[in-house]
């Protein structure tokens, strides 16, 4: 969705703190993946880790690192997973389900509105 509508919507990330470390619940899938980690314990690894996710998992827009009292997380419930519209004046005009399952595209019957 990003690489097909990037030039008409601003999109970006939000790492956040790691849901399934190697020193916490660690995820068979993530060792498959090559994106296991233990919980980053500084900023600097933080932002070492994501780099290192964007580049395992091939992502290409714009990633920012949540700072290491998770305000971003917390502010919007990102763990695991969540999608947010924001419109042009800082309103949410869509926020999906918590993911990785609460997430409905418009194909599912889910408008962004």
């Amino acid at each position: 969705m990003h690489k097909k509508i990037q030039r008409q919507v601003e999109f970006l990330a939000v790492y956040v703190r790691e849901a399934h470390p190697t020193d916490g619940w660690r995820m068979a899938g993530n060792d498959k993946a090559g994106i296991s980690f233990a919980q980053p314990i500084d900023k600097n690894a933080r932002v070492s880790v994501a780099k290192q996710c964007c580049s395992a998992l091939e992502i290409t827009m714009p990633v920012l690192v949540d700072e290491m009292d998770d305000r971003v997380g917390h502010a919007y419930s990102g763990m695991p997973d969540r999608l947010y519209v924001i419109d042009r004046h800082g309103k949410v005009a869509y926020k999906g389900g918590r993911g990785p399952f609460g997430f409905k595209s418009p194909r599912d019957g889910a408008g962004i509105g």
